[in-house]
């Protein structure tokens, strides 16, 4: 994603900056970005031909044949809708295509095929912690994908040290995989050069020169994987970029498939920087063992010719693009300094949630003003487990040298990868409180500028949601999975804290009960934090109370006889949880209406209008409401109200007479 350039024009009094740097934000987002899809159908044409060449005057050729081994792959996120294999034949029962010429003619040969492709924006979920590392029965019949190859020489020493190093006490196998593919991401440059784009390089070279591109990449984190024995492999296929490395946005790729037991084969892409996924531009070829692997077999039956292959061809269109996909991290903003003074620090607080019940990361970068620098990395990739919820900090600083006779308003913007956006503001002007450096990032620990809290795990156990006033256990258990033991770790839930030593590979667990007043979410902290260690994290669960209705009837106090009656009611609730299945039924002697809304989420106005009714004097509309929560407990309420019935003349007065008699025998 291309950084957004915004310029700041001073006004004389106060300026507002916010919507143009928005505006302008979106208006470079705004560009057709297919990864953003649910769905893509998509042609892709694959062409091959060689050269059958004879080396004598008496050459001759039996037969020749072609196996094409790319071939779209059904999965879990891809279909074949329609596929043309070329020269009348039939859809192949294996995935490849074997093209045979028995014509005995020495001349050039075409092959391939075409197909219609349709991917989805879905996934294999890891829903739950899968212990690492894995057993022999975990991985049996897989055993074959954790050993070395040509070019996965998972058993280079260098590729050992380093997989193990990032494997130390790491017992979940989701976020081991996160954290060696990020690590490759993150310490390999992508280079497009010869040595590297004309043919694969082993992983122990990538690993010692830190550079490559998708099919390098994807050797090293197979490799590194394989050297712990998890079962992975490496797929070819073809996917989108807008990279101006290339000419066409259509390209050849490669990323890895990871085997999860009892889940199955899961993407990983580092080129990419797609965890658990990929996106639906996306097209999966094959998968094997090795990428050096051919992409076309070629056998010939003849005498004194030969056979030279040209590379395959690949010709790829957009047919139909589906909707857009929704997006599991939800992401917020908050700024620690909302008034500071020129030359001053800042800090910016990204809060993640997953809102998926299955593990997810997302990629964040903090769009700023060109005025406004930020100390560190900007691009931030943070795993999350099923619904947990994380922080991440950016430390900003203004410049002295504004002029300032100006006030300032400074719009930020985080985003994801998928452009999920939260924004947030902070004004800078004279005479305001200037924070050194030190001084703001104290206010804030950045969990990341204390490298051993990496090595602390938290794993919290609690309630999704609980009642008003409801005793709620919490229990948490922090782990040392590192090297060190930890003197003097303040272990924090909420504000009961506890001191204690946590020696390597040891856990320590603590409770605490929390009753709620209020409905909603209720947030809880949990810190651990000595010289080594800052690390805090954060979760949440609901409060609920009972659901509870208003009913406001609008109706009028009198009507005459022969007159009809607009009555109205007003829904609305007055408890935090919405009320579930609610029937509304108003009924008034003879007459009856129901209405049935399957939640009550807002405010809802129902309207009846009573045409030219049988009334009386005395005209009383009953309504009554049912609903339910959650656990299917029942509730009513129930509002009579009355309309006054006027006669106009002596026959209204007979006829409203002889409706109350019948309404005596109804």
């Amino acid at each position: 994603m291309k950084r957004t350039s915004f310029k700041i024009i001073p006004l004389l009094s106060i300026f507002i900056l916010f919507t143009l740097l928005y505006s302008t934000f979106l208006s470079a987002q705004s560009g057709d970005n297919l990864y953003r899809y649910d769905a893509l159908d998509i042609q892709t044409k694959i062409k091959g031909s060689f050269d059958l060449i004879p080396e004598a005057p008496n050459a001759k050729i039996k037969q020749v044949t072609a196996q094409l081994l790319l071939y779209p792959q059904e999965n879990n996120y891809q279909s074949i809708k329609a596929i043309d294999m070329g020269k009348g034949q039939p859809q192949p029962p294996t995935n490849s295509i074997l093209y045979t010429w028995n014509d005995g003619i020495i001349e050039s040969k075409k092959f391939g095929y075409t197909s219609t492709v349709q991917t989805k924006y879905t996934r294999l979920q890891v829903k739950q912690k899968i212990l690492f590392p894995l057993s022999a029965n975990d991985i049996k019949s897989y055993e074959s994908y954790t050993l070395p190859t040509q070019t996965i020489d998972s058993n280079n020493p260098k590729i050992i040290k380093q997989a193990a190093q990032l494997a130390q006490g790491e017992d979940d196998l989701f976020k081991l995989v996160f954290k060696i593919t990020y690590w490759v991401e993150s310490n390999v440059q992508y280079d497009l050069n010869t040595l590297t784009a004309s043919a694969s390089q082993k992983a122990s070279w990538v690993l010692d020169n830190k550079k490559g591109v998708c099919d390098e990449m994807t050797s090293l984190l197979v490799a590194m994987l394989r050297s712990l024995g998890i079962p992975a492999r490496f797929v070819s296929g073809i996917s989108y970029t807008t990279s101006d490395l290339f000419n066409e946005n259509w390209q050849p790729h490669g990323w890895a498939e990871v085997y999860f037991p009892n889940i199955g084969w899961v993407s990983f892409d580092p080129t990419f920087g797609q965890y658990g996924y990929v996106d639906v531009t996306h097209i999966k070829l094959r998968d094997g063992f090795d990428p050096s692997e051919p992409a076309t077999k070629y056998e010939w039956l003849a005498d004194k010719v030969k056979l030279d292959a040209k590379p395959l061809a690949f010709d790829i269109a957009l047919l139909k693009k589906g909707k857009e996909a929704p997006e599991e991290i939800q992401v917020a903003a908050e700024v620690t300094g909302k008034e500071i003074g020129f030359g001053s620090y800042n800090q910016v607080k990204g809060i993640l949630k997953n809102t998926a019940n299955y593990y997810t990361a997302a990629t964040l970068q903090l769009a700023v003003p060109p005025e406004i620098n930020i100390l560190g990395r900007n691009k931030r990739t943070i795993l999350l487990a099923p619904k947990e919820v994380k922080e991440t900090l950016w430390t900003l600083q203004v410049p002295a040298a504004l002029p300032t006779q100006y006030i300032y308003n400074f719009p930020l913007v985080i985003y994801t990868e998928r452009n999920t956006t939260a924004q947030e503001t902070f004004t800078v002007q004279n005479g305001k409180t200037i924070y050194s450096q030190s001084e703001i990032e104290t206010l804030n620990q950045q969990d990341e500028e204390k490298s051993y809290s990496r090595k602390v795990s938290v794993d919290c156990d609690y309630p999704h949601q609980a009642a008003v006033n409801e005793k709620v256990p919490i229990k948490c258990t922090i782990k040392n999975i590192g090297e060190k033991t930890l003197h003097k770790l303040q272990f924090c839930i909420e504000k009961v804290c506890e001191e204690i030593t946590l020696p390597p590979a040891t856990e320590k667990t603590s409770a605490i009960t929390q009753t709620s007043e209020k409905a909603g979410w209720q947030k809880i902290l949990v810190s651990l934090t000595n010289p080594e260690v800052d690390k805090k994290s954060s979760f949440e669960y609901l409060i609920y109370d009972p659901p509870s209705v208003s009913i406001t009837p609008q109706y009028p106090a009198k009507v005459k006889y022969g007159e009809n009656i607009p009555l109205t009611i007003i829904l609305d609730k007055t408890s935090f949880t919405s009320p579930q299945n609610v029937v509304i039924n108003i009924k008034s002697g003879r007459f009856e209406q129901t209405w049935e809304l399957t939640s009550l989420q807002k405010q809802e106005q129902l309207t009846v209008l009573l045409e030219k009714p049988p009334l009386t004097s005395e005209n009383k509309f009953m309504i009554e409401v049912k609903w339910q929560d959650e656990k299917k407990k029942s509730y009513t309420s129930s509002q009579t109200i009355l309309i006054i019935g006027q006669a106009q003349n002596i026959s209204d007065h007979v006829k409203m007479f002889l409706n109350e008699i019948m309404l005596l025998f109804s």
